[in-house]
C-alpha cells in the first residue's frame, strides 16, 4: 500500500465537508493492513468507513487515515448467519438479509456506513443496534494481532463500544436464520418507509446530530425544536426544516458552519431547559475546546 498526501477528507464524506489528511491510505487485505500499521511505528491514527457520521475539521486531521477495502469488501450468507468485511456497506448486508429470506435486518434500512464503521458506532435504531447480531467480530490490534471479539467483549451502549479506538474492525459474523420470505420483504420495505419518510436525505447530512438525552426530556429533536433552532442557518449549514436533529449542507457548507449550530443548540438547550446535549457523530481534527463547547468526549 503507499500512501498519498494531503487527501481532502471532504471527498471521502457523505457531509462533503472536511479538511486534508496529512497521509491517507487504501490497504486492501489484512496484510497490507498491518504493514500500514507497523509503518507508523505506534504512532497514531484514524479509520474511516464510509464518512456517514463523521464532521471532519476545516483544517482536516494530523494522523494517517485509513479508509479499507479489496479483500475486506465481501459479504456471504451462511447456514443461520451472515459473514461480512469491514469495508463492505451496510445496504449490502442488509441487501443480502433481504434475498436470502433472513431474519433481523430490518432495522438497518437505510442507514448508510460501513461494516466496521457500525460496529464502532453500534449502528441501529433506539431499541435495536448491530452488536444484538454479533456472534463474533475481528479486530487488528496496533500490535497487527488479529483478536477475535464475542459480543460479550464490546460492552456495546446506545451508539458506543467499550473497544479501544485503536483497534480495527475488519469483519464479523452476525446472527441471521432463515424466515418467512415474503414477511421479511413486508418488514423491510415497511421500516424502509417509515425512516425515509421520518428523516432527511434529499440532501447531504452524516445522521442525527444529538444523542437523546433520556425519556425524562424527550428526544433530541424535539430539545433542538423547542429552542427555536428549527431552520437556523449558519453559511451553507443548516438545521434541517423537516427534522431537527440533522444538520444538512446546502452546497458549500464548511465545519465552522456546523460547529457554529452545535454551540448555539447546546448553549440554548443548557439554559432553556437545563438539557446538555452530548454529539452523536464523530468530530475530527478540532481544537479540544472546540469540543468542550459542544460536549463531545
Amino acid at each position: 500500500m503507499r500512501w498519498k498526501r494531503d487527501v481532502p477528507l471532504a471527498l471521502h464524506a457523505r457531509y462533503g465537508i472536511g479538511g486534508p489528511a496529512a497521509r491517507f491510505g487504501t490497504p486492501c487485505s489484512i496484510v497490507e493492513l498491518r504493514g500500514a500499521i507497523e509503518s507508523l511505528s505506534g504512532g497514531p491514527y484514524r479509520v474511516l468507513g464510509a464518512g456517514a457520521n463523521v464532521l471532519v475539521s476545516d483544517d482536516g486531521v494530523v494522523e494517517p487515515v485509513f479508509v479499507l477495502g479489496g479483500e475486506l469488501d465481501f459479504v456471504h450468507a451462511h447456514a443461520d448467519a451472515i459473514e461480512a468485511g469491514a469495508a463492505a456497506r451496510l445496504p449490502a448486508l442488509v441487501g443480502m438479509a433481504r434475498r436470502e429470506s433472513r431474519v433481523g435486518f430490518s432495522f438497518l434500512e437505510a442507514v448508510p456506513g460501513t461494516v466496521g464503521g457500525g460496529l464502532r458506532m453500534n449502528a441501529g435504531s433506539r431499541e435495536v443496534w448491530l452488536w444484538h447480531r454479533v456472534q463474533w467480530v475481528e479486530a487488528m490490534t496496533p500490535e497487527g494481532e488479529v483478536v477475535r471479539l464475542d459480543p460479550e467483549d464490546a460492552g456495546a451502549g446506545y451508539r458506543s463500544v467499550a473497544i479501544p479506538e485503536s483497534w480495527v474492525f475488519v469483519g464479523g459474523r452476525f446472527d441471521a436464520p432463515e424466515g418467512d420470505g415474503t414477511a421479511i420483504q413486508e418488514e423491510h420495505q415497511t421500516f424502509r418507509a417509515r425512516k425515509v419518510g421520518d428523516q432527511v436525505y434529499e440532501l447531504p447530512s452524516i445522521g442525527s446530530t444529538w444523542k437523546n438525552p433520556g425519556p425524562q426530556h424527550g428526544s433530541a429533536w424535539e430539545i433542538v425544536d423547542r429552542v427555536g433552532m428549527r431552520g437556523a442557518r449558519r453559511g451553507d449549514a443548516q438545521i434541517a426544516q423537516y427534522h431537527t436533529n440533522f444538520i444538512v449542507n446546502l452546497g458549500k457548507a464548511r465545519a465552522e458552519d456546523v460547529l457554529a449550530l452545535m454551540i448555539e443548540t447546546r448553549r440554548r438547550a443548557h439554559e432553556t431547559l437545563g438539557v446538555w446535549l452530548e454529539p452523536e457523530i464523530c468530530m475530527w481534527g478540532f481544537e479540544l475546546a472546540q469540543l468542550e463547547q459542544v460536549g463531545a468526549k
